[in-house]
């Protein structure tokens, strides 16, 4: 992939100009709308010889003019000739759920046919799968009426698809270039999907019903009630600023009960309706009319606003028996994030204290959550890295071989220590919400996640299948920090206090990765225990935990600017690094210099465009390219440190980058400004590190209450002094 910066003005009133609104899919979903303009990011685009394909950057157009379900489509224009040949290729990004093919199921799209092209002059088509194609299939004998200018339905049965290989999902599409005739053909392309080949079919009668919009400075949340009619798919949002006119602006999966749109211009009275979308793109009758009217926000209104709708990323996303998060959401799949529900929880609190969900909901959901661990799978008291929310059973890479994660487990007491502070003086009942937490924070023998002979070393993970055979060694200024705190904290099964400085202290890596494999036969590493061996460790290269070093004019102590900032944010998430010292630095001051540092870097670089408060830089790899991304969160969960700068780069990327990059969940997981590529997901930690740091920025909510655990206080006492 070619790296291109953009830090002109040009790109920059281009992009803002622009209006996307994308839904966040179902797995069925190939393409439903580009996030950005311009071009679309998961495309390429091919040709040789006399044929042609318009392109931007090797990408396909995308058009905001003609689209079948708003606010854009695919353009596909290109000249046919019989010396040459073309293709355009559509995927699913990296980061998606992909579509497992199912005999019975149609592949779908719309088409519109802007030129004069007869069907026979129309593109082939084939299915991608890793690195294979299907067979090639003629699209015009499965165009349905087939007519130029008009919206064509396009149905194309999976059973009729030569070298589809059932077993192994689809990751994308091609469509290839046809009869060379020499002729210019211009087509769009919308709302490739999968589908039943005969879903539900209910007819939508009812009128929808919106329940509530309401302005914050740029944008409109709105909200709706969901009816349990099989046959809908989507919600259709509606825009207008005179209620007479109304433009379609939105579509939003039916698993989801809100949208924000990002409107032109704050101070202004816009309406909104919706309607009800079924399996075959029918609408019901409109709901109710509502109106909005955003205005210029103060800063604190604009915290509010952000931080609840990082919030809103935890609270719709909990699987709906465990009450934990769900890892796969909006897909029939139980499966819950230990660390992710343990971030999800901090965010609760502040929601709580903010007003954006009742302290009686967030109880009644922590229950579910404390009485669901109470009957999971663990070992030592740990748990695995994920649950099924269903069962309780641990969800493993291979089922096989059960793994406890210290780490997860970590995250996730530390959510609990922190609620259970908040609520402890709800109730003094015997078999409160506290009590249970207190039973579960006890239960965790993290001494039990060390060597014999090595008591001071933390190891992430034991399976009683395998042992330590595949555990690494925790250490270093990075999350591992929350996991000897806690274990320094346990009640019943601390660490020495010299794990402080020999384990937290010090960072190790095997100097020999292939050293793993002799793991087997170590009875330090595994269950299989060989007579005559004693307890010993690999070898490691050992790295201090200080820097010291001064960057960018800045004096560093610890960490360091050549990994994301987060990583130096990550343990001090609910830890109060205010005034604390211990041997190694003042956290407080560190985490200063670090971020000063940090966007000093980035601004020096120029890699984050055209803005000096749009910054947060981080390189994204994947199997075939190296991007340098911006991530929000780095820059706005500064605001715990550097409120002032952090607040001038939340307006930035609010109201410079905010009609692609801020949904109702809050700010997207990374934007690579040259690419004109974004992320379509979210990431937990981002989330709650926005919606976290930014409180702890304006009242230091989370830092005062795990610091004022009873266990961490001892922690606090043994190994910090207070400047």
């Amino acid at each position: 992939m070619r790296m291109i910066r953009a830090t002109t003005l040009s790109f920059y009133f281009f992009f803002v100009s622009a209006f996307s609104a994308i839904a966040e899919t179902y797995p069925e979903v190939l393409f439903e709308n580009s996030v950005l303009p311009g071009s679309y990011a998961y495309s390429q685009v091919h040709y040789e010889g006399g044929s042609w394909m318009e392109n931007v950057g090797g990408r396909l157009p995308v058009s905001d003019s003609v689209y079948f379900t708003p606010g854009n489509a695919l353009s596909l224009k290109y000249t046919a000739s019989p010396e040459g040949h073309w293709y355009a290729q559509i995927d699913y990004p990296n980061s998606s759920n992909h579509y497992q093919p199912k005999a019975d199921d149609v592949l779908t799209f719309k088409l519109f046919v802007a030129s004069d092209t007869e069907s026979g002059a129309l593109p082939r088509i084939a299915l991608r799968q890793k690195d294979t194609l299907s067979n090639f299939i003629d699209l015009a004998k499965y165009v349905v009426d087939f007519q130029q200018n008009m919206w064509l339905n396009v149905r194309l049965p999976l059973r009729v698809i030569g070298g589809l290989r059932m077993d192994e999902a689809i990751d994308g599409v091609r469509f290839s270039q046809g009869t060379g005739d020499n002729g210019t053909h211009w087509l769009y392309i919308d709302q490739i999907e999968f589908l039943p080949a005969k879903p539900p079919r209910v007819k939508l009668s009812s009128p929808a019903v919106l329940s509530t919009a309401k302005a914050y400075d740029r944008h409109v949340d709105l909200t709706w009630q969901l009816p349990l009619t099989p046959s809908i798919r989507y919600i259709k949002i509606y825009r207008s600023e005179d209620n007479t006119h109304f433009e379609p602006v939105a579509i939003r999966p039916i698993f989801v009960q809100k949208c924000t749109d990002f409107v032109p211009h704050s101070n202004k009275t816009y309406y909104y309706k919706i309607a009800w979308v079924d399996y075959d793109y029918l609408e019901s009758p409109f709901s109710n009319i509502v109106e909005a009217s955003p205005e210029t926000s103060s800063d604190e209104a604009l915290l509010d606003a952000v931080q609840a709708a990082h919030f809103n990323y935890f609270w719709e996303r909990a699987e709906v028996n465990s009450g934990m998060h769900s890892a796969h959401f909006g897909t029939d799949d139980a499966t819950v994030s230990v660390k992710e529900t343990g971030l999800g929880i901090l965010s609760y609190i502040v929601g709580v204290e903010r007003g954006f969900v009742s302290r009686s909901l967030v109880k009644s959901r922590l229950q579910r959550i404390v009485d669901f661990l109470g009957k999971v799978e663990r070992y030592n008291g740990a748990y695995p890295a994920e649950l099924n929310g269903r069962t309780g059973k641990g969800v493993f890479a291979v089922d096989t071989i059960p793994v406890a994660d210290l780490k997860a487990t970590a995250f996730l007491m530390q959510g609990l220590l922190v609620a259970q502070q908040y609520f402890q003086a709800d109730s003094d009942d015997t078999d409160s919400l506290t009590e249970k937490i207190d039973s579960l924070w006890a239960g965790v023998a993290w001494n039990q996640f060390a060597i014999e002979g090595h008591e001071h070393i933390l190891l992430d993970r034991w399976s009683p299948v395998t042992g330590f055979t595949e555990a690494s060694p925790l250490g270093g200024f990075n999350a591992d920090f929350i996991c000897y705190i806690l274990a320094l904290a346990s009640p019943q099964f601390a660490l020495e206090p010299d794990a402080y400085a020999r384990g937290l202290g010090v960072r190790r890596t095997l100097v020999d990765s292939t050293q793993a494999l002799a793991r087997a036969d170590n009875r330090v590493f595994s269950v299989k225990i060989r007579e005559g061996s004693g307890p010993s460790l690999p070898s490691y290269l050992e790295f201090p935990y200080t820097s010291d070093s001064t960057v960018y004019g800045l004096p560093i102590a610890v960490g360091t600017v050549d990994t994301s900032l987060l990583e130096a944010y990550k343990p001090f998430l609910a830890f109060d690094p205010r005034n604390k010292k211990d041997r190694f630095t003042n956290y407080f001051v560190n985490n200063v210099n670090l971020a000063k540092a940090y966007q000093r870097r980035d601004n020096e670089h120029q890699c984050c465009g055209f803005s000096k408060d749009i910054w947060g830089m981080e390189t994204r790899s994947d199997t075939t390219d190296t991007l340098v991304a911006v991530n929000p969160a780095i820059a706005s969960a500064t605001y715990g440190y550097l409120p002032e700068d952090a607040m001038r780069s939340i307006r930035a990327f609010y109201h410079q980058l905010g009609p692609a990059l801020f949904t109702e969940y809050g700010f997207r997981k990374w934007i690579a400004i040259g690419e004109n590529t974004l992320a379509d997901e979210y990431d937990a930690m981002n989330q709650a590190a926005v919606v976290v740091m930014i409180e702890n920025g304006r009242s230091g909510l989370i830092w005062d209450l795990f610091s004022d655990h009873p266990d961490i206080k001892k922690v606090i006492e043994n190994h910090f002094s207070i400047e």
